[in-house]
């Protein structure tokens, strides 16, 4: 059995193209290139290639065969393929690289393996009729490394190598992509929930120290509350977003798990395991901390806004009271006026009654002397009295129908015929008294 050199190239799904001109170099330096994978590849001793697909990841994998243990050369010219393929870390996302020994000892391979990777973690994986371990944590410079030494091939370790464990770091390599996206997510999340805190404070130092008159007051709050409002809005956004990364990086690691747990080709431990997913966890522990700031920061938005309200509740409520005060201040002062007016009306229509009886009598004297002479004064007096009194009436409704008080229309033609009988019974007495007696 000869030693191999296994390498897993991951690129995104639309760029998968990328790998063409790296299959073009591996077919020119006699590495053969399969479509897809299958089993029957592992069987025979050769370097090949092929590719595997999870979720939006495309996987480019690598076996080459690496002859008298010779394998700073190998690396070497591994290096050189990729350079004339022009492959450089735009093109790949990260790459996974396996050293597979079945010569030397475990412990001179994992050294040297250490050594060529220039890792020194240990983080030991049980194989089938083999050692295993993984020589960094997470990828740095997004390479990952892992030696492996194999007393034998069986069909579990052979296919665990050449499938279950480059799916394997592709869900870890997703794991890591979304788990940094979400932290910058969670982040700006932060520094604008820190910029909206910051406006809320400056809101309620306002509010402690405004001295402005109640029309204005009322006004800067009612800007504040669409303020508030539109903050609250953007703090609610942001809580649904934390959420939604919470649950989304929660799933992916129930999924990894469940992917571990139907490995057949290997035995990860239960400290492989927490050393491999632990960031993710601290990740999402960070998250669900950010989640309870917002709580904090969108309850405290809503107190600030329910204060303000009731301020201007209070505001309006004062102005209402201070309004209806303005308002019985007026109705009272309009009373006063009306009973004034009734008054002024009395003594006019009084006046206007005596003025009015006297010029009527004083008329009737000089126009109608002789009647007016044979006349008693009692009937006189009630005479007089009946057509002042009928003919100021008549005078204040015909004033009230002229003004649009058509209603009293009736009331003034009952006024009017009373007074035209009193004018006629004057004409015709006096006409009559006033013509010479026969003898």
């Amino acid at each position: 059995m000869a030693d191999e050199l296994w390498r897993y190239y991951y690129c995104l799904e639309e760029d998968a193209d990328n790998f063409t001109p790296l299959i073009e170099v591996f077919q020119q330096n006699k590495v053969n290139y399969y479509p897809d994978y299958s089993f029957k590849l592992l069987e025979e001793e050769k370097s090949f290639s092929y590719q595997l697909k999870q979720d939006n990841l495309s996987i480019l994998v690598l076996c080459c065969l690496v002859e008298k243990g010779d394998w700073e050369d190998y690396l070497a010219s591994l290096e050189a393929w990729e350079e004339k393929a022009g492959i450089n870390d735009a093109d790949i996302v990260a790459e996974t690289s396996v050293f597979l020994s079945t010569k030397t000892s475990w412990g001179d391979f994992l050294l040297s393996s250490q050594k060529l990777s220039r890792q020194k973690e240990d983080l030991s994986i049980g194989i089938e009729e083999g050692q295993m371990a993984r020589l960094c944590r997470l990828w740095p410079q997004g390479k990952a490394f892992y030696a492996c030494h194999l007393d034998k091939y069986t069909r579990q370790n052979r296919n665990f190598l050449g499938s279950e464990l480059p799916l394997l770091e592709a869900s870890l390599l997703r794991l890591r992509m979304i788990s940094s996206f979400l932290r910058e997510q969670k982040n700006t999340v932060l520094r604008e929930r820190e910029q909206l805190d910051q406006e809320l404070s400056a809101i309620l130092h306002t509010q402690l120290v405004m001295e402005k008159g109640s029309v204005e007051e009322a006004k800067e709050l009612e800007e504040q509350v669409e303020g508030l409002s539109r903050a609250y809005g953007k703090i609610a956004g942001d809580y649904n977003t934390l959420l939604s990364a919470a649950n989304r990086l929660s799933s992916l690691l129930q999924s990894f798990k469940q992917q571990l747990d139907a490995l057949r080709g290997a035995d990860f431990s239960e400290g492989f395991i927490s050393d491999m997913i632990n960031p993710y966890l601290i990740r999402l522990r960070e998250i669900e901390e950010a989640q309870n700031s917002i709580i904090i920061s969108r309850e405290n938005h809503r107190a600030a806004i329910e204060v303000a309200r009731s301020k201007i509740d209070i505001m309006n409520a004062r102005s209402n009271m201070a309004t209806q005060k303005e308002i019985r201040n007026l109705m009272q002062l309009n009373v006063t006026i009306q009973k004034q007016s009734l008054v002024f009306q009395y003594a006019a229509g009084l006046i206007e009654f005596i003025v009015l009886a006297y010029y009527s009598h004083s008329l009737w004297s000089h126009l109608a002397h002789g009647a007016y002479a044979v006349i008693p004064g009692w009937i006189q007096f009630l005479v007089v009295i009946a057509f002042s009194g009928n003919t100021v009436y008549c005078t204040h409704l015909m004033a009230e129908y002229m003004q649009g008080e058509h209603h009293v229309k009736n009331k003034l033609i009952a006024a009017a015929i009373p007074l035209f009988l009193i004018l006629l019974i004057v004409i015709a007495a006096s006409a009559l008294l006033s013509s010479p007696l026969p003898h």
